[in-house]
């Protein structure tokens, strides 16, 4: 009879075993999907918030500031020296036209103008703000030429990127990524014509703290009167494990699909 029970409480003991193990796992998956996810919406608005800069830099220096009230635009020594600073004052801030509420400044070294070779446009930024999302580090793109059909390209860097939400969590971010105009290349004073196709990859560490890499392997495809991205795909690794991130085929929205390796998907909602 104890025999029989030293069998029973051992054959317990293993399925007691077996059964915290399995949770073990699964909570495991359960947080490294959460990972996924946060790495995701970390890259989503890290990739949207510093192409949003570059956006403002461009109409701002191809409009001498647009002649609003907001942003004050500056050219120092002045709009017809090179190399020049640009400074883009949102003050307190001020809604732009696209509906975002932008603060503090962006300042950029321009060695030339952008659509001549080896030109470049550097941002660096002070206390500045988008939606109350804190922007640092720098913004770096430089004309590396045409292509083989006459399109413009510009390479295109991020680093020391951080953003910092309103809660007080941040994520690092850096990139670097190759631009080829595909529309309004035929028009240089219609800022608002241009498309550009995107390339490279990029690296973070999300807001909690785990690193993640990026490769895209659709270009993404920037249509100037869309504050989004339109199109593209993307492969996110977070602890060696890839997923795919899809923009779309061609809506202008703030969403993106992300595909978990077992095909379950989440709606990205790009801050």
């Amino acid at each position: 009879m104890n025999t029989i029970n030293k069998l029973l409480s051992f054959a317990l003991l293993s399925l007691l075993l077996f059964t915290a193990c399995q949770k073990e796992e699964k909570l495991n998956d359960q947080e490294q999907t959460q990972q996924i996810i946060i790495s995701t919406e970390d890259h989503t608005a890290a990739e949207d918030l510093y192409q949003n800069v570059e956006d403002q830099v461009d109409e701002a220096i191809e409009t001498r500031g647009g002649g609003g009230d907001c942003p004050t635009v500056t050219a120092t020594p002045d709009w017809q020296t090179y190399p020049r600073t640009v400074t883009i004052d949102f003050g307190d801030g001020c809604v732009g036209a696209d509906g975002r509420t932008r603060k503090g400044q962006i300042v950029v070294e321009v060695t030339d103008n952008i659509i001549n070779p080896n030109a470049s446009r550097t941002a660096t930024f002070e206390s500045f703000y988008i939606d109350e999302i804190k922007i640092e580090g720098s913004r770096n793109w430089t004309n590396q030429g045409y292509d083989a059909n006459g399109n413009i390209t510009l390479s295109r860097t991020v680093a020391d990127g951080r953003i910092t939400y309103p809660d007080g969590t941040s994520a690092t971010w850096e990139s670097n990524g190759y631009l080829t105009q595909t529309a309004g290349g035929q028009t240089p004073l219609n800022f608002f014509d241009n498309v550009f196709q995107i390339t490279g990859s990029a690296s973070g560490i999300n807001r909690e703290g785990v690193p993640f890499q990026v490769v895209i392997d659709d270009a993404l495809v920037k249509d100037k009167i869309c504050p989004w991205f339109v199109s593209g795909i993307l492969t996110l690794t977070v602890d060696n494990v890839d997923v795919s991130v899809d923009y779309g085929s061609g809506n202008c929205d703030n969403r993106a699909v992300l595909t978990l390796p077992n095909g379950t998907k989440h709606d990205i909602i790009i801050r």
